[in-house]
């Protein structure tokens, strides 16, 4: 007798986006269809819609998912106990680096982030705004402690934020992936470093 293991809901939710994400990766997001992921898993496609509503979802929920890797390896560096000027480098850095690998080597997982951006604009926009939550915090330390000059930092974060949009938006990262890309990052944190000096 073949019995099979009671699976749960989070775990059958969890192959699904990792083989979704394996399928866009290797295939790329447009030629995937959810047929093809629930073949993949041995199910129906629609076992797969009572877990995700549509290919979107599923996408939707990848991104998520990297978003979320970006956040904690931020959240890692603020909480560091070196000095602002060297977790914000850390930070900006460590967004173009991630961006590079995630996105720009990854052509078919850049394609499925650039129809996420376009359709789901509120997700980017709150993960916009987290980031500007990173950089305010760090730099309201930096000016705590006499790093930096004494500024907004909401409005510093902001400025920051706007500033490195070449090195840490997907569609700029890959216009400018090239083998002087992180030498190019390091001037403009340089600029940024140098202009938050008291």
């Amino acid at each position: 007798m073949n019995i099979r293991a009671r699976v749960s809901p989070e775990e059958t939710r969890l192959r699904i986006m990792e083989t979704a994400e394996e399928h866009f990766r290797r295939v790329g997001y447009a030629k995937t269809a959810v047929a093809d992921i629930a073949a993949a898993l041995a199910m129906s496609p629609a076992n797969v819609y009572r877990f995700f509503p549509s290919k979107s979802a599923i996408r939707d929920a990848i991104c998520h998912k990297l978003l979320g890797q970006e956040h904690a390896m931020i959240e890692e560096i603020i909480a560091s106990p070196e000095p602002a000027a060297i977790r914000l480098e850390r930070i900006i850095i460590g967004i173009n680096r991630y961006n590079r690998a995630q996105f720009v080597r990854e052509k078919r997982l850049h394609d499925m982030v650039e129809v996420a951006m376009a359709e789901n604009w509120e997700a980017i926009q709150a993960h916009c705004d987290k980031i500007k939550g990173y950089y305010a915090a760090v730099i309201a330390e930096g000016i705590a402690s006499g790093e930096f000059a004494a500024l907004d930092p909401v409005t510093t974060g902001e400025s920051v934020f706007m500033l490195c949009a070449s090195l840490c938006h997907p569609t700029l990262v890959a216009q400018n992936n090239h083998e002087n890309a992180e030498n190019e990052a390091r001037r403009t944190v340089s600029l940024i470093l140098r202009s938050l000096r008291p």
